[in-house]
């Protein structure tokens, strides 16, 4: 069994930064400790080492969108961006609401070199169990505008019944403005009969923030960066390529927002990418690419969320919510899941549509700002080293554990 250790890095472990080498055997992380030896070292120079991101809400299309993405170019995209495991969710085309549409979610899937869950959306109770049964992460997005209260009631408890956890696409008034408070408010309401788990997709106002606090339920969310980084300001300069539901909100709230930072539980990139062409039509599809400046983004603004908040919002409470097997901090055990970066030299330092490796061919980030890591490892093999180079099937799907 051939071993690994990356040495000369300065570690993110439990909370601190230490002067350590990492011993990787088996894809696991054996040891951290110093003059550690191997058969193989990768010396990173005194660089950071930090646990991989984990993108708990993408869209890497495929299957009859492949034009837009494919696994393979979608987690190419997540690795040079630091990303070593995804959450794939259901509306794709076909969706994967039964045992054909998730078997073929599952052949497009092992194209990818970074790990990943796969969603389902839930067609019926029965269909449902025989998906979860299967190994799916979770249920959703699950859509709730234009659904009857007994329609909520039954999604609800069949999330329940399974142990399982529903996330929510938290949209009410899908053609008008987007309210999401009342979405929140209502699908809590209903919950608060039901008690299932919920996670709370792309959540983008204060407002809702402040429901889901107030809340004694298990509820959680995340935020995306297009929420944290862009605002209604930006929508001139986009123009259709800002178009993304729930839409761009004003400075004030995207303020509000990071004010509340540590009431907010993850940030999630939301990577819907669509091609130029399919954005200039007369009625633009939604969403915007995202997976691969989710981290750089970031790194970036570390002084508005410190190193200890930031592992926290991209891979501890991840790993944990979405109960994923050998994923998580740095830890012996885990999953040598990591990225290297070099916070000094800003490597790339500027995101540009040209440097990145979506086939959506833009950016909504054009021109800010970003710190992009100079490797990234998913189990204990390089798969970013300034270009993708991981091979191509390496990642593998990740089974969360079971409560049930």
């Amino acid at each position: 069994m051939t071993t690994t250790v990356i040495t000369n890095g300065k570690v993110f472990y439990r909370g601190h930064i230490i002067e350590a080498d990492i011993l990787i055997e088996d894809e696991k992380i054996k040891s951290i400790a110093k003059d550690v030896t191997a058969d193989e070292t990768i010396n990173v120079k005194g660089q950071l080492v930090l646990p991989g991101a984990i993108d708990v809400h993408v869209h890497f299309r495929d299957l009859e969108e492949a034009y837009k993405e494919d696994w393979n170019s979608g987690s190419c995209s997540a690795a040079a961006g630091g990303v070593t495991t995804v959450i794939d969710q259901p509306n794709t085309i076909p969706p994967t609401c039964d045992i054909t549409s998730y078997n073929e979610k599952c052949a497009a899937a092992r194209a990818s070199i970074v790990d990943y869950g796969i969603n389902a959306c839930i067609k019926s109770s029965e269909r449902a169990r025989e998906l979860y049964e299967l190994g799916i992460t979770a249920f959703g997005e699950l859509f709730i505008q234009n659904k009857t209260t007994d329609e909520l009631l039954t999604l609800l408890r069949t999330v329940k019944d399974l142990n399982a956890l529903g996330c929510i696409h938290a949209e009410r008034l899908h053609e008008r403005a987007m309210d999401e408070a009342t979405a929140i408010a209502d699908i809590l309401h209903l919950n608060s009969k039901v008690g299932a788990q919920l996670h709370i997709a792309h959540m983008s106002t204060h407002a809702g923030l402040e429901l889901i606090k107030s809340s004694r339920q298990n509820v959680t969310c995340e935020v995306t960066p297009h929420h944290l980084f862009l605002s209604e300001a930006d929508s001139e300069r986009l123009g259709p390529f800002g178009k993304m539901n729930p839409p761009l909100r004003s400075s004030a709230i995207v303020e509000a927002l990071w004010s509340e930072i540590d009431s907010i539980d993850m940030i999630a990139s939301d990577h819907a990418p669509h091609s130029v062409s399919d954005k200039r039509l007369p009625i633009p599809p939604p969403g915007v690419p995202g997976v691969e400046t989710l981290v750089p983004l970031l790194l970036a603004n570390l002084h508005r969320l410190g190193l200890e908040r930031f592992v926290r919002l991209i891979n501890a409470n991840p790993a944990k919510r979405f109960m994923l097997k050998g994923k998580g901090p740095i830890a012996e055990g885990n999953d040598a899941d990591l990225m290297v970066v070099d916070i000094k030299q800003k490597h790339n330092g500027v995101i540009t549509a040209e440097k990145l490796h979506s086939k959506a061919g833009w950016t909504p980030f054009e021109g800010m700002e970003g710190i992009f890591p100079s490797l990234t490892i998913v189990r204990g093999a390089i798969v970013f080293d300034g270009e993708p180079v991981g091979k191509k099937g390496w990642g593998r799907q990740v089974l969360g554990s079971r409560g049930n």
